[in-house]
């Protein structure tokens, strides 16, 4: 049996898709597994044994009526015999009709039960993001001891070479940015959080938020840290981040991939966020200071409360 699986299109839910994929591999061991994904969250997947087929929707590709059509065509050469949708939006209901699968599974939302066969009511808010893709199978828990990020003995490697030509061994991963505005950390909060610190610090993102990142790196000169923004693809950052001491993060997809990939994780939420989208990683530890606000104010408010007393005691309990 060919099962796809639609795969949500943020680095963090896709991390947090993670135990649904191993949950169907168990449920059907003898099925070859399909993972429809966009781009930029394709690194998660990479190398997982539990997956035989990764189908990348290249970037520019994932927009358009033809763009639709187009992948949802491509897909009946897969002989689809289930497919799942871990993403709620209408296109994906589209390309899974298109690709001529038998059944059709996802949340009932946005009218995607036109093209759905199998049509699950959405769980409650409250749940679990990773909870929320189990139920499509009926499933309540999974193995927080699992596996579920994969990297070669070369990628190792070349990870651990990396860090010597950095001259950073024990380093502390630190991720301040989030898709979000209002989840990124305040800068004088981040100078609050690790000054005089003697921990080297390297500072992970994307191209476009280097020079915020090197705003950062000049607000605090008394402290060892350094942007690596921009300087490495999204699975290189991977690697050099699963080697770190520790990693303290806002919420978001890093902060996820840290936490799965066995790195003991801060995590700092807001506006009652942890309880639906906090790290699964059995070393992860999370702040969330939504109850100081009634009626919530979103992200802000929560991260300026948090003091270096909250950080210090939070990395103890997470080293711990």
């Amino acid at each position: 049996m060919n099962i796809a699986i639609y795969s949500p299109n943020w680095v963090g839910d896709a991390a947090l898709s993670l135990p649904f994929v191993n949950n169907i591999k168990s449920k059907h061991p003898d099925s070859k597994i399909i993972i429809l994904c966009k781009k930029w969250v394709s690194s998660v997947y990479l190398n997982h044994p539990d997956i035989d087929e990764l189908i990348v929707i290249p970037r520019g590709k994932n927009r358009g009526v033809i763009n639709t059509f187009n992948t949802g065509l491509l897909l009946r050469d897969f002989n689809i015999d289930v497919f799942y949708s871990l993403t709620d939006s209408f296109r994906s209901s589209i390309i899974m009709w298109l690709s001529g699968s038998i059944r059709r599974i996802g949340f009932s939302i946005q009218y995607r039960g036109l093209f759905l066969t199998d049509k699950v009511e959405l769980p409650p808010k409250n749940v679990h993001r990773s909870l929320k893709y189990l139920k499509l199978i009926n499933r309540t828990k999974f193995d927080s001891n699992g596996k579920f990020i994969f990297f070669t003995e070369n990628e190792l490697l070349w990870g651990e070479n990396e860090i010597r030509k950095l001259e950073f061994n024990d380093f502390v991963a630190l991720f301040p940015f989030s898709i979000e505005a209002a989840r990124t950390f305040p800068r004088e909060k981040i100078s609050e959080w690790i000054n005089q610190s003697k921990e080297n610090y390297l500072i992970f993102g994307s191209g476009e938020e280097s020079g915020k990142a090197e705003q950062i790196v000049k607000n605090n000169k008394n402290v060892s840290i350094t942007s690596l923004c921009g300087k490495y693809s999204l699975r290189k950052s991977m690697i050099l981040i699963s080697l770190c001491k520790y990693a303290i993060a806002t919420d978001s997809g890093l902060g996820h991939i840290s936490s799965i990939v066995g790195v003991p994780t801060l995590s700092f939420f807001g506006a009652n966020r942890a309880r639906v989208t906090r790290p699964i990683g059995k070393k992860s530890f999370s702040i969330d200071k939504s109850h100081r606000c009634k009626p919530c104010r979103k992200n802000i408010c929560c991260l300026r409360s948090i003091t270096r007393t909250d950080v210090n005691s939070s990395i103890i309990k997470v080293l711990s």
